[in-house]
């Protein structure tokens, strides 16, 4: 009996172990921060960078840093804006209350809009509070957009992101590796992107894909039917940093093939430049190669220049540029 209350004891003393491991778990679950709170520093997890970091831009002439205070950057004017690339999985807006502040503050993460009421009935206000917080982002570069409609503008403290997170620059750039290309129809050609800052979306859009599109999945340029189309790159952030490159289709050639014996469906003349005329028994499948020949060269000087005939034991040429004229009787 005393052995069985010895082992009732210790499984007692486990489960309360286990049972406040779990509240300790929860408690810190619980007082992790929330929207609306000060948090003057960044939590375990998180990595802070202020308003002072190099790599935030800064679009307008409105911006003021108080640096007398050194905590915010500020701007009374509506459309000044805050650009912000980083590469995490989540983010945090910093910023302050006060009852002059704008009550509708835009912050687009990837062109998803969420909305942050600065506005605090105090004059005395609130500063590093934690505005807007933004979870389970695809681990990839986001692009952060921060301004108000109205004035003014908003107040700005800093973010937080992932403690293994990084803030990139902002000077956005687009190059492809190629500015224009020659294709055939149904050939292809790679075509590659480099961006600034890298790893951002790329939107591929052909000018007419009757004539050549992109498959994103290959990363080439596919030849679709003859023509010409520009093939352009754009950033997926909506302010239309792009690149693009010239595509110039010509028909596809059929490579001469060795001459037939002839066999009497058709007599084709041809009369050189210089008044020679010569003839040719042919099949009909033989002028078909002929003309498409004739034609393909006239579109592209980079076709064989000649056509060879088999007239007995011996096979004549034919050269392009010194046809005057043919026919087919």
């Amino acid at each position: 009996m005393k052995n069985y209350f010895k082992k009732f004891g210790i499984m007692f003393v486990m489960l309360l172990a286990i049972i406040g491991v779990g509240t300790i778990q929860n408690g810190n679950i619980a007082n992790a921060a929330t929207v609306g709170q000060q948090l003057s520093s960044p939590e375990s997890g998180w990595r802070r960078f202020t308003y002072q970091s190099p790599e935030i831009n800064y679009i307008g002439s409105g911006w003021t840093d108080s640096n007398n205070k050194g905590y915010q950057i500020y701007t009374q004017n509506a459309g000044d804006k805050i650009e912000i690339f980083f590469y995490g999985t989540k983010f945090r807006y910093i910023g302050t209350y006060h009852n002059s502040h704008n009550t509708d503050v835009r912050v687009s993460i990837d062109n998803q809009e969420s909305s942050i009421n600065q506005y605090i009935n105090s004059s005395t206000g609130t500063t590093y509070v934690l505005q807007l917080e933004k979870l389970n982002l695809e681990k990839k570069v986001h692009k952060v957009d921060i301004y108000t409609n109205t004035s003014p503008g908003p107040r700005f403290v800093g973010i937080d992101i992932d403690s293994d997170g990084e803030l990139l620059p902002c000077n956005e750039s687009i190059s492809l590796d190629q500015s224009s290309m020659d294709l055939k129809v149904d050939d292809s050609q790679s075509l590659k992107a480099t961006t600034t800052p890298a790893a951002v979306g790329v939107v591929w859009k052909s000018s007419d894909e009757s004539v050549a599109k992109y498959d994103k999945s290959t990363g080439k340029v596919i030849a679709t039917g003859e023509g010409k189309c520009t093939i352009t790159a754009t950033i997926d952030d909506g302010y239309n940093v792009s690149a693009s490159c010239t595509v110039n289709v010509i028909p596809k050639t059929n490579e001469p093939t060795e001459p037939q014996d002839p066999v009497g469906d058709g007599t084709l003349f041809i009369e050189l430049v210089d008044g020679n005329i010569k003839s040719y028994d042919v099949s009909s499948q033989e002028i078909t190669n002929f003309i498409n020949w004739y034609k393909n060269r006239d579109l592209d000087d980079s076709q064989s220049p000649v056509y060879k005939f088999k007239k007995g034991d011996y096979t004549d040429y034919v050269v392009h540029d010194k046809i005057d004229w043919f026919e087919v009787r």
